[in-house]
């Protein structure tokens, strides 16, 4: 049977986790020279170590991104009221006046930073060329506009400079991630050369054996129908690579979880003695020696 690939890195966490547990009891009777309990764990923990690094970064980033959101937020504030007041001069309207504000095509104000530069830079340029049009009273100044664009700019440059901090932790715990998965690679290596594949040791390692076949395929259309007052019947398809079932039932407010109570052969059986009164939840699953495939839909019968 083909190993598990370990795609997600929660799922590697997990994996490690138990072979390293499984590599300190058994290891040593393998044995594991190059991929020991001690070298998976300090690939585990560079692992954690890089995750971590990369949580905090994204919640400075996030905390960066806020502050630009606020700054912009001033920013357009500024002007909004700035255009306003100039509108008697300019006009209500849109016309090619307001390009020298920045404002090409149209009064609105943009929305992003970068944008949002360009003009700070331009009502700069008008009220240090026309003082006499600015408003102190609502601190709507040239130099305020040059206040504002010291600030947008490094709010600005505080998002890209931590979006590339947090590219490269990104890559340092990708980089981490990949080694942990030729550790454990590793680990079925030095297995292969010296276990069995039906050996049982692999299981403990969370692993296939090698030997087994794949799974089953998930038991598909299980129909159930009561033939007596607490006897069912239950057929289904035969699912791919399926030896034998586990039947398996939970009877409401009786039972919190399945219970297995046959494992026939064939892809029918029936089922007798059945509490009286109850609605019963059967769950199939086919099986193999390579284990237990998928479990079915649930059907539920209800007796008499």
């Amino acid at each position: 049977m083909k190993q598990k690939q370990l795609l997600t890195i929660p799922e590697l966490q997990s994996s490690a986790a138990v072979v390293k547990a499984a590599a300190i009891d058994k290891g040593a009777g393998i044995p594991l020279l190059h991929n020991t309990a001690v070298n998976i764990g300090i690939d585990a923990d560079a692992l954690t170590t890089t995750c971590n690094n990369h949580d905090a970064g994204k919640v400075v980033l996030a905390t960066k991104r806020a502050l630009l959101a606020t700054v912009v937020v001033i920013v357009r504030a500024f002007l909004m009221f700035g255009r306003d007041i100039l509108k008697p001069i300019f006009g209500n309207e849109y016309s090619q006046a307001f390009d020298v504000l920045g404002l090409v095509g149209s009064i609105a104000i943009p929305r992003t930073a970068e944008e949002l530069l360009v003009i700070l830079q331009k009502f700069k340029a008008y009220f240090t060329a026309h003082p006499e049009l600015e408003d102190p009273l609502h601190n709507i100044t040239a130099a305020r506009a040059q206040e504002l664009y010291d600030e947008l700019l490094a709010a600005l440059n505080a998002v890209n400079s931590q979006e590339g901090a947090v590219e490269t932790l990104m890559q340092l715990r990708d980089q981490a991630a990949e080694k942990l998965r030729k550790r454990l690679r590793g680990v079925i290596d030095e297995m292969m050369q010296s276990l069995d594949p039906f050996d049982g040791r692999w299981l403990a390692f969370g692993f296939n054996m090698p030997g087994a076949q794949e799974r089953p395929d998930v038991v598909e259309n299980l129909r159930a129908a009561l033939i007596g007052p607490t006897t069912a019947a239950l057929v289904w398809d035969v699912p791919a690579r399926a030896d034998y079932y586990h039947v398996l039932q939970r009877i409401q407010g009786v039972d919190a979880e399945l219970v297995l109570i046959a494992s026939p052969q064939d892809p029918a059986i029936t089922l007798e003695n059945l509490p009286a009164g109850k609605s019963i939840d059967i769950v199939l699953a086919a099986v193999n020696n390579g284990g237990e495939g998928p479990r079915s839909s649930t059907v539920t019968i209800v007796t008499h």
